[in-house]
């Protein structure tokens, strides 16, 4: 039986003074409190070693005040969600050493995930169970080298659903449609709006159902590429979509970008027009009352050096007043301890 509930205010605000960590060190939304940083899921193998080394991390984090954990379905071939999953059943249910009130979970959909535990392939998984089930048509499927994505509506109902069952939970707090820029540059950009549109009724259909909280979008170069781009969308468009269709009372309030020392885009890059005038990604974002979450906040460990230790890549985007969490992943415990004493001596 899957997990009942979803993250609180109260639930998340006293998980922090029971793990008696000032409030001064926590973000917060109109829905829930969290550490300025989520536990990622992301880089990996499809390994038993590397799922035990996540479950590990997991547990910790969630035991020692990271309440906020980020995954996606195709990561890892759908083990990053069940590692996730197993471990919120066995904190959870089993161990009652937390409440799902107070545990803040986003995942993605959008690109064609395979399953590592069948031995299915993304290519495999769309040729011979989605497209049978007549959840996608070839034609719905938008391909860049090894990147298939896709708009429909159908097919993100599937992801949630399967989200929930790899993750043992009833709702999810954020879901994000994945790297959506893929289907922008095939597509186009009067296709690609006119396709979201429907997207966003579904999304605002789930919230009603009670499988979601909130959604909103995770991307790549989407929202700091170049406006001439191909991949390049407009965070303005894609809020008059949301709006005409929820209206201001709508439930896309979540945005992912990459952003660390060696990539500002996100901050520096007047790229998101609105009224006439030219705004960063970040800027925009506050301007249409978003919350901005980070991807790659340590660069993937990239040029880490004396001057660029993990620490002080991590100090650089939390200092950041406009980002409300950072997305680090890490397979080590004693990683995360660092990375946890960062944030609390910030």
């Amino acid at each position: 039986m899957n997990i009942k509930g979803f993250s609180t205010l109260k639930e998340t605000k006293n998980y922090f003074f029971n793990h008696n960590i000032s409030l001064s060190h926590v973000k917060y939304t109109r829905n829930f409190y969290s550490l300025p940083m989520a536990l990622g899921t992301h880089l990996g193998d499809f390994s038993d070693s590397h799922s035990n080394m996540y479950k590990e991390t997991l547990t910790y984090g969630l035991i020692h005040g990271i309440n906020f954990i980020d995954t996606a379905i195709n990561y890892r071939g759908m083990r990053s969600e069940k590692d996730i999953g197993e471990i919120l059943v066995k904190l959870i249910q089993h161990e009652k050493a937390i409440k799902r009130e107070e545990i803040v979970i986003s995942t993605k959909g959008g690109q064609i995930y395979g399953d590592y535990t069948l031995g299915v392939h993304p290519i495999d998984y769309l040729n011979n169970i989605l497209i049978p089930k007549n959840i996608l048509n070839k034609e719905d499927v938008n391909i860049i080298d090894n990147h298939r994505h896709t708009l429909e509506p159908k097919f993100y109902k599937n992801c949630i659903e399967l989200s929930k069952k790899n993750l043992c939970i009833d709702t999810i707090d954020i879901h994000y449609i994945h790297n959506p820029e893929i289907s922008k540059y095939i597509l186009g950009e009067n296709v690609f709006y006119t396709k979201l549109e429907p997207l966003i009724y579904f999304y605002e259909q789930e919230v009603k159902k009670g499988t979601i909280k909130f959604y909103g979008m995770a991307t790549w170069y989407a929202f700091i590429d170049d406006m001439d781009s191909k991949w390049y969308i407009s965070l303005n468009k894609v809020m008059d979509i949301v709006k005409k269709v929820a209206g201001p009372n709508h439930h896309f309030k979540f945005i992912q970008v990459p952003y660390n020392k060696f990539n500002t885009s996100a901050s520096t890059k007047k790229n998101q027009l609105i009224k006439n005038k030219h705004y960063s990604l970040m800027e925009a974002a506050q301007l249409l009352g978003l919350y901005v979450t980070i991807s790659a906040p340590l660069n993937q460990c990239k040029n880490l050096n004396s001057t660029t230790s993990p620490k002080k890549l991590l100090n650089y985007v939390i200092s950041n007043k406009n980002i409300y969490a950072s997305m680090v992943g890490s397979k080590s415990i004693d990683h995360l301890k660092e990375n946890l004493k960062t944030i609390l001596e910030t």
